[in-house]
């Protein structure tokens, strides 16, 4: 199969990844040189020591050559002599950490503007500030390794980074500042030699950040807190301090133990705890070869614990009824605290590392290596694993359940964990039983459109595009859906459950890339036998199984219709009867309420001349009767009397307003100049007349009168 068509966007033709698979190392083994954040497409190229960076979505509608930068090189401001094997983006896509197993280095992105939105308005080279982590500790310690880097989640400046060395330390730095070192184990490292403990697995292999939760001290002293409180308030001064939120660190060591860190931010003491407990147990422990842990942020959190082998153990995080103390004697003079949480395994999930033809499959010829995990950024229920064979996509179904349990508001609903997850193999870098392999070098997430780039040992550039399945989607629907289950429950599965059951296939068939040597005609013919044998008994066959049920379910679906035309024409023939027999009613209700009517008002008649016609009518009522009709009479007159003193009313009412019409038209209006010689007048009196009274007052009040 040709590697081209397997480029649906094309990136091989571009001249970033030209440029970096020259720079990819002889040597195989899975690494991570790819990194993306949003329309960004990061790429780390060794042979310059700088990190090559593109906006992917430009080449899906321009072409490279109109493009105003085919990518723009990011060299750092000091030399990176390390060996990089993973470029890991912050949350914010503000700096890059690019780790090697000698050392950690921080690269700060500069700024973008412009119209393609690339850093520096497209500036082809652009030097960032550098700077690495501890740099004299690994000077001063040869047999030091880092394991693994994460950001974490919480940072407000973007710039808070945690580093997992295989001393059992964790190293979180803000910027180039080291702000805190946690234990998470026994040292293993004494006077640059490695001691026993390696033999037994107690080398921690990775981490991961769960969500955060509320600290669990402050109940242990709510007691202390609440008379704190009361003396702060007597006293005016400030309440005590809220309860600290702590970010649960997972850390999984080799034999498959699981420690937990709780720890914040801006504290340097941790609470250490384990090995967990992990229900249900076993005989041969859960994780033997364990090489990497990944925590999905569900409710409760989901832990994937990832073996060489090839063994997935999915797994929840939850709450201890009771805190229990865990004994190892490798820890002793470690101080750990009794374990809040418990693990409990729901599934274990089994890959299959490469394909191999039929004479070389056995117990014995197993391969493993190490599976590196990758978090879908698109749908929390997928996670990507890739590893020296190629790529795996696993879909974990019980989180949708989870997740309809906690959201239902039914109290008879009940968790049923039925569906179990789903590993496919989307790309097979191993198809012989050679030594050789075709390791993952960089894998990227891609976003709107969803896709998937890969970067394989061979310098083959890979980019598919990714189907969410519509089994992962909430529809709105669904509750509409799950509130009938007692309904399908009586009435048997659907449709269209029987056609998922019948197309649901336990092994599929991956995309072969190519490999660096070619495999012999005899390896050839038998993978090719066994790629047919594959598509015959988990797809045509179950397609074949499928036509089948179909026409099964089109003879049910004829008959059925046939047999509803036939009680459609008898009930339309009953509707016409009833039809016909509902007008005769009618019509007689209509007859007999007529009737009815009829004889009521006969009825009436003959009682009132019956109660006319008594002899023993009474003197007072007869009286009584007479006064009412000579009331009658008279109110009747005075009724006609009131109308005629009305009318005479408004004759009057007509007359008045035209005489006072009539009167204001006769008004006689002196002229101007003589209404001012009045008005003078009569002013000059009124003083004059002011004037005696207040003489007139004060001679009352000389004379005493």
């Amino acid at each position: 199969m040709s590697t081209m068509s397997l480029d649906c966007l094309e990136l091989s033709k571009t001249k970033l990844f030209e440029k970096i698979c020259n720079g990819l190392s002889v040597v195989q083994r899975t690494q991570n040189l790819l990194d993306c954040s949003d329309d960004l497409l990061f790429a780390w190229d060794a042979n310059e020591g700088c990190l090559l960076v593109m906006n992917w979505r430009l080449p899906l509608t321009v072409t490279e050559q109109d493009a105003k930068v085919n990518y723009q090189t990011l060299v750092p401001s000091i030399p990176i002599i390390l060996d990089v094997d993973r470029v890991t983006v912050s949350n914010e896509c503000s700096l890059v950490a690019l780790s090697g197993p000698r050392g950690v280095c921080i690269l700060e992105l500069p700024r973008r503007w412009g119209l393609d939105g690339y850093f520096m308005d497209g500036k082809k080279q652009i030097t960032c500030r550098t700077y690495c982590l501890d740099y004299l500790l690994f000077q001063n310690n040869n047999h030091l390794e880092v394991r693994q880097v994460r950001w974490h989640p919480n940072s407000v400046s973007d710039s808070t980074l945690l580093v997992l060395f295989n001393n059992n330390t964790i190293r979180m730095y803000n910027h180039s500042k080291l702000r805190h070192v946690w234990q998470v184990g026994p040292l293993t490292m004494k006077n640059g030699a490695n001691t026993s403990l390696t033999d037994f697995g107690e080398v921690a292999v990775d981490f991961d950040i769960a969500p955060a939760t509320k600290s669990r001290c402050a109940d242990l002293t709510a007691a202390n807190e609440t008379t704190l409180n009361q003396r702060n308030k007597k006293l005016g001064g400030k309440p005590a301090k809220q309860e600290k939120i702590e970010w649960p660190i997972v850390v999984l060591r080799e034999n498959g133990n699981i420690y937990i860190v709780l720890t914040s931010l801006d504290s340097d003491i941790t609470r250490l705890q384990g090995p967990i407990k992990i229900t249900p147990q076993k005989m041969d422990n859960y994780g033997l070869e364990s090489c990497s842990i990944m925590v999905i942020p569900s409710l409760p959190p989901t832990i994937v614990i990832a073996e060489s082998n090839g063994k997935l153990h999915h797994a929840l995080l939850m709450d201890a009824e009771a805190a229990e103390h865990s004994f190892n004697e490798v820890d002793d003079f470690i101080l750990i605290e009794p374990a809040e949480f418990v693990i409990h395994v729901l599934e274990t999930v089994e890959l299959e590392l490469g394909l191999s033809g039929a004479s070389n499959t056995g117990p014995k010829d197993t391969y493993n290596c190490p599976i590196h995990l990758k978090r879908d950024i698109i749908n929390e229920l997928r996670y990507f694993a890739y590893h020296n064979a190629g790529l795996h996509v696993v879909t974990v179904n019980f989180i949708s359940e989870l997740q309809r349990y906690l959201d239902s508001e039914s109290e008879e609903d009940r968790l049923e964990l039925a569906s179990s997850s789903k590993a496919e193999y989307i790309l097979c870098t191993k198809i012989d039983s050679a030594e050789k392999i075709n390791a993952v070098c960089g894998i990227s997430q891609l976003q709107l459109p969803a896709g998937v780039v890969l970067l394989l040992g061979n310098r083959a550039v890979i980019s598919l595009k990714l189907v969410i399945d519509a089994q992962l989607l909430v529809a709105p629907s669904d509750k509409k859906y799950r509130a009938c289950d007692v309904d399908q429950q009586e009435s048997g599965p659907s449709f269209l459950d029987k056609i998922k059951t019948l197309l649901q296939r336990n092994v599929n068939q991956p995309i072969l890339a190519n490999k660096m040597s070619s495999a012999s005609p005899h390896e050839g013919y038998e993978l090719l036998n066994q790629a047919i044998e594959v598509l015959r008994e988990q797809y045509l066959k179950r397609h074949v199984l499928v036509r089948a049920e179909f026409a099964k379910h089109i003879n049910q679906i004829i008959l059925k219709k046939e047999q509803q035309l036939r009680e459609i024409k008898d009930l339309e023939h009953e509707r016409e009867i009833i039809s016909e027999g509902a007008h005769k009613l009618a019509e007689r209700f209509e007859e007999i309420s007529d009737n009815q009517e009829l004889l009521v008002r006969k009825c009436h008649s003959l009682m009132q001349k019956a109660n006319n016609a008594l002899p023993n009518s009474i003197l007072a009522e007869c009286e009584f009767s007479q006064e009412v009709e000579r009331i009658n009479k008279i109110t009747k007159s005075i009724a006609a009397e009131l109308d005629k003193a009305k009318k005479t009313l408004n004759k009057q009412r007509y007359h008045i307003a035209n005489s006072q019409e009539e009167l204001k038209k006769n008004v006689y209006e002196l002229p101007e100049k003589q209404h001012r010689i009045i008005t003078e007048i009569l002013t000059q009196l009124t003083g004059e007349i002011d004037r005696q009274i207040t003489d007139a007052k004060r001679i009352n009040k000389i004379v005493g009168v």
